[in-house]
């Protein structure tokens, strides 16, 4: 359980410090997908994440 709240620390300063980086780094998870499947899959779970924000 303390490893999911550094994990999340983690994520919440860097989207504050360095929001610029979050594309690159979504584009960079997105290309290292192996089939379509996989990247439809991905996308999913990066839009899943946005909507979970707002």
């Amino acid at each position: 359980m303390g490893s999911l709240f550094k994990t999340l620390k983690k994520v919440i300063k860097v989207t504050k410090i360095k929001p610029h980086l979050i594309p690159k780094r979504d584009e960079q998870y997105l290309a290292q997908s192996t089939d379509l499947l996989d990247l439809e899959r991905r996308q999913k779970e990066i839009d899943s994440r946005f909507i979970r924000k707002l």
